[in-house]
């Protein structure tokens, strides 16, 4: 018992060792985008991503490779991974994404390190901790609405670096003698290098690795980014995150079984259902592409130790995964050229909008590897079932499935599957029934059962939200809930919302959000849509929405969500949108067309919520008010330019424009109306700065203060601008 014993000791380890390994890969895009998303142009912090080039390393002769893969020396880079893990509690963002690159770049050397080096059996359990570490990572973010535990808060990082820490220290413990591992290594490789003949093309086989690590962490490494990415409106949205997002996880676990148990992801047609699954959940509406979605994580897990074991098995390890994470690059840097075209070089018309372009020829780079015959003996099974395969490596020895998969390895692995599956999933179940929440939606419904009377008024919001991270780097979300809790908004409008992309983090603002404050969410145009994100939360039901993209012949893709919303029996129609860069004259003549046209149709009450690009009083300004029939909630305040709040058939009750905080780049503009009882109504003329005579149900929260004249350049949330307003007959 005590040899099986230290053995589960090393692999928790090495689970713990992968899960800070991914975390580490999913922290990093954010932080480099930083800058650029900030300037709005190329910064020079983007060369940070060549610490994914650190395997180069290993380039330098065999002497160098032999020191890198020394247990010290890995040692060593495991403390640098611990410093990139801790990056979180740097007193700056420089220092916080120099720190985590340090981690990323000596990630990537223990994983040459310790998968290229070693025993047969201690390199199995290295690249079973990474993989049971993906694993725990995706199941984790279900606890955490999506965000990645490491970098969610202060508390959650100092217990996972702790547990991290902890990891190292169990590593060091269980590892073999310097001399008894030498031995054994020595031992190894004189008895492979007698069988190896042949070790494959290390360009076709690294490319299809770096397909597959693109897709694990871009599209498969958090459960909520496939129902993003064939989300629709209200009432037919589609398969919400909470809780379908769990067949995804199933799905994934699903695919690893798959591996275990058949040679079905080493074959053409598998490769060729894979494919049309991933144009699936491209171009398929909804539930089809959701469906689409699952088939994808299940060939995905399916090909991930296939993939893997061809990699391992070619002798030259920098190599390898050079190209590897140069692949990868390439996927997530199309990603990034696919929305932010106007922004970054290379883009343009070249990858506009295309991102089935770049999931396309990823899955031509695993096919091609996949499908690549080597005539060589297997120097390393990764897998836990490696029966004789038609279109993979031979194996020297005929062993039955049973026998394989029945090793303590293989039990173990199956029994952490099912555990991780059943934690993921109770995640569900806990958010649903115990998260604490800002409970918004039933303290809306108390106060008017306690003032029949304010039923009919309501207040929205409008908020370009920097995709939930501050002004320094770090994750806003919680701070910004309680901000959003305090306005008492009944319906908010939230911009470049959609960080359901590598380089924002895969989190889903809407969902943390919707579940946080109580709310009722709507999230769209989808992210396969390619626009910078727009969401609605509503306290009130949804009872139907479409999602629109704007006319963009020159800029960006410009998104807008025209929605039904059923305030206390009535219904009220909201237009919300993010219209195009100041640069693209056209687009925003053209979208302020369309957008006049959505505000014009509607017979219902309607509020405008957008972002315009123009001051006040400009063609598109006009365009609104005029030919959408439009009303500006205040057309005396002249310093705006982006949010614009704008109304029709609605008594308006008072206006208020509150600082940022730090929380984004952008303030929060917030109106409240009254919904007339009848069609013969007059309009409030009247404004004032005292809340003398104002009914309480109307004033704004005291907690951002009192009426400032001027921008506020305080600590905190504030009122500023000369607001707040009211409106009086």
């Amino acid at each position: 018992m005590k040899p099986i014993a230290s053995f589960k000791t090393q692999l928790a380890c090495e689970c713990m060792i992968g899960y800070t390994y991914w975390s580490l890969v999913h922290g990093l895009g954010p932080m480099i985008w930083f800058y650029p998303l900030n300037e709005l142009d190329i910064t020079g912090y983007e060369l940070f991503v060549v610490v994914a080039f650190s395997p180069m390393l290993f380039l330098f002769g065999e002497g160098v490779r032999n020191f890198l893969s020394k247990k010290s020396v890995v040692n060593f880079f495991l403390l640098l991974m611990l410093v990139g893990a801790s990056s979180f509690h740097a007193s700056s963002t420089l220092l916080r994404l120099v720190g985590l690159s340090v981690g990323v770049g000596a990630a990537f050397i223990v994983q040459c390190a310790t998968w290229w080096s070693g025993t047969e059996q201690q390199r199995r359990i290295h690249f079973w901790g990474y993989v049971l570490g993906f694993f725990a990572l995706v199941a984790s973010r279900i606890w955490y609405l999506s965000m990645t535990p490491l970098w969610n808060d202060h508390k959650s990082n100092k217990i996972l670096v702790s547990l991290f820490a902890a990891a190292i220290g169990g590593k060091i413990i269980s590892q073999l003698p310097e001399e008894d591992q030498k031995v054994s290594e020595d031992q190894n490789e004189k008895k492979d290098d007698k069988k190896i003949k042949n070790t494959g093309n290390p360009l076709i086989l690294s490319l299809g690795y770096g397909a597959l690590f693109f897709f694990l962490h871009a599209i498969f490494g958090e459960v909520s980014l496939v129902p993003r990415y064939t989300v629709s409106g209200f009432p037919d949205t589609g398969p919400t995150p909470n809780p379908w997002g769990g067949l995804i996880l199933l799905g994934l676990i699903l695919g690893l079984l798959v591996s275990f148990y058949t040679t079905l992801p080493s074959t053409l047609m598998w490769s060729i259902v894979g494919f049309a699954a991933s144009m699936g959940l491209m171009f398929l509406p909804t539930w089809s592409g959701f469906a689409c979605g699952v088939l994808l994580a299940i060939y995905i897990a399916s090909v991930f130790p296939t993939l893997s074991e061809k990699l391992v098995n070619h002798p030259n390890p920098g190599l390898c995964l050079l190209i590897a994470n140069a692949t990868y690059l390439l996927g997530v840097f199309g990603m990034v050229w696919c929305t932010a075209y106007n922004f970054v070089p290379f883009g343009g018309e070249l990858a506009r909008e295309r991102t089935y372009v770049i999931i396309g020829t990823m899955m031509f780079f695993i096919t091609a590897s996949l499908m690549h015959t080597t005539d060589v003996t297997c120097k390393l099974s990764l897998s836990l079932c490696m029966p004789e395969r038609k279109y993979y490596i031979k194996i020297p020895q005929k062993v039955t499935q049973q026998q394989i998969v029945d090793t303590p390895l293989g039990t173990i692995v199956r029994k952490c599957l099912f555990i991780i599956a059943l934690v993921g999933l109770i995640g569900f179940e806990y958010r649903r029934l115990l998260m604490p929440t800002y409970n918004a939606t039933q303290l809306k419904v108390l106060h008017n059962a306690k003032h029949p009377s304010d039923a009919k008024e309501f207040s929205a919001l409008i908020w370009t939200f920097h995709f939930g991270y501050d002004n320094r780097g770090w994750p806003s979300l919680e701070r910004a809930a309680e901000v959003l809790n305090n306005t008492g908004a009944d319906v908010i409008t939230l911009l470049e919302s959609d960080a359901s992309k590598p380089y924002l983090g895969n989190n889903d603002i809407a969902m943390w959000l919707g579940e946080k404050l109580g709310m009722y969410s709507d999230f769209g145009p989808s992210t396969r849509d390619h626009t910078w994100g727009n969401l609605i939360l509503s306290k009130y039901p949804i009872i139907n929405s479409t999602h629109h993209l704007l006319p963009s012949p020159e800029g960006e893709l410009a998104p807008a969500i025209s929605t039904t919303i059923n305030i206390s029996g009535s219904m009220v129609d909201f237009v919300v949108t993010h219209m195009g860069n100041d640069r693209d004259d056209l687009d925003r003549r053209l979208q302020a067309e369309k957008l006049s046209q959505l505000c014009s149709a509607t017979s219902n009450p309607v509020v405008f919520l957008g972002y315009v690009t123009s001051s006040p009083g400009s063609r598109d300004y006009q365009k609104l008010t005029r030919d959408g029939r439009m009303k500006d909630i205040d057309a005396n305040d002249k310093d705006r330019w982006c949010e614009y709040i704008m109304y029709r058939d609605l008594i308006k009750l008072g206006y208020a424009r509150i600082s940022h905080g730090g929380l984004s780049d952008t303030e929060l503009q917030m109106a409240r109306w009254r919904i007339p009882s009848s069609k013969n109504f007059k309009d409030n003329t009247k404004t004032t700065n005292s809340i003398t005579n104002i009914p309480r149900s109307v004033q704004f929260n005291d907690v951002f203060g009192k009426y400032h004249v001027g921008n506020w350049y305080g600590k905190g949330h504030h009122f500023h601008v000369s607001t707040p307003k009211y409106f009086t007959p």
